[in-house]
């Protein structure tokens, strides 16, 4: 059986040691023992304290395998993934795995739902693809995933919109009808998921430098991506975007189109995300 959750193995014989150390105090009279409950609180405060970190660290070092339906609805719908080295495909379910595991999924509106895995795996595939060569590939402090049916408003953006990235609070908001038809059929829809993982990467890695993309033009991704920019604001809910993160989510994307009409950049986006196994969809 896997150890899932190595905090919760660690605090039982410290929940042990406490009761031990009152047992000895109270119902065998040995006041001076209470001094020795010190050592097990402390450790205990500890393990509460990094919980999250600890449970990572051991995960990391024993990955829970990738169930089989994510594994083949992946080899369906992201050429990416298909075109894996069985070696390179390990390491990258063992990255989405623990992705999963390291952040918190939750279905926003009246109430909160939990997400079934399989979307989850959809949102991470997005995040591990593009963090391939990024010891970093939980992406900073972005450990929140709020997903609504449809598009929301919310108290910085009042108005519908479907992709949001709160840097300062550490937030993905996504609509969900948006977001599947973006992952299975993206010559039709507009990735919204990859858009918000560009965004926070460009905040989380600001040493990156992308200035080189100033050099594209609308017209450029447009030829690449399928989606004129006005279908890509309306898909996103806003006025304006940057097109610096529209040219990331095109490079991931649409990575044929892309070097075929941008070379240049594609060559450089390839150095740059470590992404040598996109050469390989030509």
């Amino acid at each position: 059986m896997r150890i899932h959750s190595l905090s919760r193995i660690l605090s039982l014989p410290i929940a042990l040691s406490i009761l031990t150390v009152l047992y000895v105090s109270y119902e065998l009279e040995y006041q001076n023992a209470m001094i020795w409950i010190l050592v097990p609180l402390v450790i205990a405060t500890a393990v509460v304290i990094f919980q999250g970190q600890i449970d990572f660290w051991w995960n990391e070092r024993n990955p829970a395998t990738l169930d089989p339906p994510i594994s083949d609805w992946l080899k369906k719908y992201d050429p990416y993934y298909s075109s894996l080295h069985p070696n390179q495909r390990q390491d990258y379910d063992n990255r989405l795995v623990m992705y999963m595991q390291g952040r918190a999924f939750a279905s926003v509106g009246r109430e909160h739902h939990d997400v079934p895995n399989d979307i989850q795996a959809i949102i991470a595939s997005n995040a591990v693809k593009m963090l391939i060569s990024k010891k970093d590939y939980l992406l900073g402090d972005m450990d929140r995933i709020y997903l609504y049916k449809h598009p929301f408003p919310t108290p910085r953006y009042q108005f519908l919109h479907t992709v949001e990235t709160d840097i300062e609070d550490g937030v993905f908001i996504f609509s969900l009808e948006h977001l599947v038809p973006g992952m299975i059929n993206p010559e039709e829809h507009y990735n919204i998921a990859m858009h918000g993982f560009a965004e926070a990467f460009q905040r989380v890695f600001p040493k990156e430098d992308f200035t080189y993309l100033d050099q594209i033009t609308w017209d450029q991704l447009e030829e690449v991506g399928y989606h004129s920019k006005g279908k890509i604001l309306k898909t996103i809910g806003f006025n304006q975007t940057d097109i610096t993160t529209v040219a990331i989510n095109h490079f991931f994307t649409h990575p044929r189109r892309f070097n075929l009409i941008i070379p240049a950049a594609y060559d450089r986006l390839t150095r740059q995300f470590g992404a040598d196994q996109l050469s390989k969809l030509q």
